[in-house]
């Protein structure tokens, strides 16, 4: 008994150039890579300022709390 050869591994479809095997891609100068591309444009037309007790009451809703006696207390269960 005699063991049977493997067959030939088939060529690439593409041919391979020796000198570009195994090195690593190395991008050139990408502009959108560059820091500048990925900063945000800052423009702040007002500055900020913190918020004064009195416009923050006026924002706030009222709502009613469990001691709060109103129509729905007068209704029973």
């Amino acid at each position: 008994m005699s063991i049977p050869r493997p067959d030939r591994i088939a060529e690439p479809a593409v041919e391979l150039d020796p000198e570009v095997l195994g090195e690593e891609h190395v991008a050139e100068d990408d502009v959108a890579a560059s820091p500048e591309e990925y900063e945000p444009e800052v423009v702040v037309d007002e500055p900020t300022r913190e918020a004064s007790p009195e416009d923050v009451a006026e924002q706030l809703a009222e709502v009613p709390g469990e001691d709060d006696e109103g129509p729905e207390a007068d209704e029973g269960p």
